[in-house]
């Protein structure tokens, strides 16, 4: 009997989180264009996406810098990261991307503030 009262406060906390909005964007929104831009830039690069790193939104524009593995390694400590930057407009098409960094698994990437 509690496990399931549990289980109803846990769903109910989920559907109360799909309706959160932040920024007057839905954060499931948020989520599917994420997913959507990592599925781009394995089709541009044919290599796996990591994931997103950072991303930032301005005048409709959505930034992101995405890790992709460029090669695997043994240790994974060794592998290789690239990591791009993407912009897409509103409708999620790309306007630009580069690629702005390599990095071991193991380092630190630094950016600078230019």
């Amino acid at each position: 009997m509690e496990v399931n009262r549990g289980k109803k406060i846990r769903d109910k906390g989920e559907e109360m989180n799909a309706n959160v909005k932040e920024d007057g964007i839905k954060i499931s929104s948020l989520i599917e264009d994420l997913n959507k831009a990592t599925l781009m830039i394995e089709g541009i690069t044919r290599k796996k996406a990591e994931g997103v790193v950072s991303m930032s939104r301005e005048d409709g524009i959505l930034k992101l810098l995405v890790e992709v593995l460029e090669r695997k390694s043994i240790p994974d400590s060794q592998d290789i990261l690239s990591i791009y930057e993407m912009k897409l407009n509103s409708n999620m098409d790309i306007i630009d991307y580069n690629k702005i960094g390599m990095r071991r698994r193991s380092d630190m990437f630094t950016q600078d503030d230019n």
